[in-house]
């Protein structure tokens, strides 16, 4: 254990429950949740299936929130899976992940975010702007705003997710409006229990999870 640096660093908490519900939920509800359901889709074909596959990320997601509560009480210290790898395994392989988290795991999911963000934005606008540039210019600007502290990100990132709920209840809504062309119930599986449809519902899972 190291009881010295979980007190050593103290931040000053500038953050309220709102706040951090926010960007709780716009590390879970991110773009991709308006790209990815026609993936989900391509994998399972009934109703059923495509809403029990997002039932069970969400579960999956309930059930990491609660065992992340858990550690934040039991360690409240500054860095979060840092100190919780460290503490658990030591300090190398802490290392390790904070330098996996830098180059592949947390630049890769900003990118792909940024990259949905930019194929939105041109669409929506009808501008012929080359996308990478888009993607590129938006984390410079998100980049800059939090370079003004922990309250101007915390107001932007508060204002788009608030935004973000907006369209998700919208699409909701047109949904349940809208006139089914099914004549019948569906079948609840499309196709008898396999293997092979076992293998769907795990690639199914996988944008689910992202």
């Amino acid at each position: 254990m190291y009881p010295e640096t979980l007190t050593a660093a103290k931040l000053p908490r500038q953050l309220g429950l709102f706040d951090a519900t926010m960007i709780v939920m716009g590390g879970i509800v991110g773009s991709g949740i308006f790209i990815n359901p026609y993936v989900v889709a391509r994998q399972v074909h009934t109703p059923f299936l495509i809403l029990g596959v997002w039932v069970m990320g969400g579960v999956l997601a309930l059930l990491g929130a609660l065992i992340y509560a858990e550690l934040a009480t039991l360690l409240p210290g500054t860095g979060g899976q840092y100190v919780y790898l460290r503490e658990a395994f030591g300090p190398m392989v802490a290392f390790i992940y904070g330098w996996g988290l830098l180059l592949v795991t947390g630049t890769g999911g900003v990118a792909a975010v940024a990259v949905t963000f930019a194929r939105y934005f041109l669409g929506l606008t009808g501008w012929h702007w080359p996308e990478p540039v888009v993607a590129a210019s938006t984390l410079g600007l998100l980049t800059l705003v939090n370079c003004f502290g922990v309250r101007s990100g915390s107001n932007v990132q508060s204002a788009l997710m608030l935004l973000k709920t907006v369209a998700i209840v919208a699409l909701i809504g047109f949904g349940l409006s809208a006139k089914s062309p099914m004549s019948g119930p569906s079948p609840l599986l499309g196709e008898p229990l396999s293997l092979g449809l076992l293998a769907a519902i795990g690639a199914a899972m996988t944008p689910v999870a992202f």
